[in-house]
Formats: structure tokens, C-alpha cells, sequence
């Protein structure tokens, strides 16, 4: 598998942005067509209000849907897209090493940040929303639920050898042998929905902390047209109140950079052909 890359240059930023932006407009035609609600958020939605299109140094982005929608979309959306983009989650994929869905551009090659025997496109995130609890306790005890999920699942797909050989790594090879991926991925997909937006009138994406990922539905509200990137897309219906919850002064610009989100990324070459030159275990 292929070492860290350093930090993309500006030039290759803009070129994978345009990637990204290629999916999102698929994105945005799929759900208009199919009468599907989708929201930009996390730092997709703060490039659209702070910058009228991505942040310049963003490498990823992030839609989310309320879980009727995301269930439509994770059951058609490979009939519905174009040819040169697929979706993949745990439900097409159990070794896929997350909780929500990406949606990829098939021709590219994008390899996580984190030791996974993953490979796939260079993908737009997409989030399920769902309902969440308001008494203080039962969330407690749901988000350590999550957590815990979320760590074996990271456990059973880690490379073994990421911090050498001792006895971490035979630790790692026991959680590869005894969990289930099928059956982490159902645990938490049926986590998720253990609470629903209608009766609780939160929504919760499960992928932030509890502490900026829970927000009224009414923050969310009625998708709502947003410029980005010359484009309009669907974003919160009240952008003001969920970037200043998610992010405090969000129209000043952090002082450090965050590191980019993936360790190798090729915009030329189909990850299937990645693969086969680079077999992997999984």
C-alpha cells in the first residue's frame, strides 16, 4: 500500500475540486429527479456561505439526507447515476470502513488517510440524518454505544502492522478473525435509527460529536437554494445558526490547515486497475 503522499499543490487541489464538483452536480440531479431532500453541510456547506464554492484548501465533501431519503438513494443510486460514478457503503460493501456512504468517481484512485485495506474512488461523503434523544442520559448512553462500534469496526479493518509487530498487532489479527463486518455495519446502521427526526425534532448526524452533530430540525429545515461554484445546491434553511453551532466565527479562516484527508490519490487511474496491481487482502 502506498506511503502518505506530501500535501497536493494548489494547482491539484483546484483539479480534484473539480472532481468533486463533477459529483455534486450528479448529486444534486439525482435527488431533484427523484424528489429526494439532500443538504450540503460540515465544511461543503461553510465554502458555499464563506466562500461561494469550496474552501480553497478542501479535498473532500459532504451531503447529507434525512433516512428516508438516504435509504432511497443507498438502494438506486447505482442505477440512477453516470456510468463513470457508483455509491458504495457497507450495505454493497462490508469491507467498506465506515458508517455512511461515499459516492465515487470510478475512474480516479483515492486511498484513506487511516491504515485501511481500502481502496476506492476519489468520493463526495454521504450522510444519513437521523432523530436523537433529549434526555441527557439515554444520548450518553447512545453515542458510547456508537463510539464503541465505530472503534471494532476500525479494529477489525486497521493494518495490523500499522505500529509494528507485538502484541498490538496480534490484538488487530484477533479483531480481523472474530468480528464480523456485516455485522458491525447493521449494529450501527441500526443504532442510527434508533431515534427519529419527527418525534424527538432533533437531528443528529452521527459522524460529528455529540456536542456540534446535534442540532433542532428546524436549523436543517426546508432544503434551501445556495450558490457554490457557480452551481445551485440544496443547503440548511438556516445557514447563520448551524455553521456558528458547528464551527463559533466561522467566517474567519482557521491559521493552520487541516491535513488533507487522504494518503494516495491518483485523478487518472481507475482504482480497479490500482487493485490489481496492488492486491490487497480484503
Amino acid at each position: 500500500m502506498k506511503e502518505q503522499q506530501p500535501r497536493i499543490s494548489d494547482a491539484e487541489t483546484r483539479e480534484m475540486q473539480h472532481y468533486l464538483l463533477d459529483i455534486l452536480t450528479a448529486i444534486d440531479r439525482v435527488c431533484k429527479t427523484h424528489h429526494l431532500n439532500y443538504y450540503l453541510i460540515a465544511g461543503t456547506m461553510l465554502g458555499a456561505v464563506r466562500h461561494k464554492g469550496f474552501v480553497p484548501w478542501d479535498d473532500d465533501a459532504d451531503v447529507a439526507l434525512p433516512r428516508e431519503d438516504y435509504d432511497k438513494l443507498i438502494a438506486h443510486a447505482n442505477e440512477w447515476l453516470p456510468p463513470h460514478l457508483e455509491l458504495v457503503s457497507g450495505v454493497q460493501n462490508p469491507y467498506y470502513p465506515y458508517a455512511f456512504a461515499r459516492i465515487q468517481n470510478k475512474n480516479t484512485t483515492y486511498i484513506l488517510r487511516r491504515c485501511f485495506n481500502f481502496v476506492g474512488g476519489l468520493p463526495v461523503d454521504v450522510f444519513p440524518l437521523d432523530g436523537m434523544t433529549r434526555n441527557p442520559v439515554a444520548r450518553y448512553i447512545h453515542y458510547k454505544r456508537y463510539d464503541v462500534l465505530i472503534r471494532l469496526m476500525y479494529f477489525a479493518q486497521r493494518d495490523p502492522y500499522k505500529h509494528g509487530r507485538g502484541i498490538s498487532c496480534l490484538f488487530i489479527k484477533m479483531c480481523h478473525k472474530l468480528l464480523s463486518q456485516s455485522w458491525l455495519h447493521r449494529r450501527l446502521d441500526a443504532l442510527q435509527r434508533q431515534y427519529s427526526i419527527e418525534k424527538t425534532g432533533l437531528v443528529s448526524d452521527h459522524d460529528n460529536k455529540p456536542e456540534r452533530g446535534i442540532q433542532p430540525r428546524e436549523v436543517y429545515g426546508k432544503p434551501t437554494p445556495v450558490c457554490f461554484e457557480g452551481h445551485t445546491f440544496m443547503g440548511v434553511e438556516r445557514p447563520d445558526s448551524y455553521l456558528r453551532y458547528c464551527y463559533g466565527d466561522y467566517m474567519t479562516p482557521p491559521k493552520q490547515m487541516p491535513p488533507q484527508n487522504f494518503r494516495y490519490l491518483d485523478m487518472k487511474q481507475p482504482y480497479e486497475e490500482y487493485i490489481k496491481e496492488h492486491p490487497i487482502k480484503n
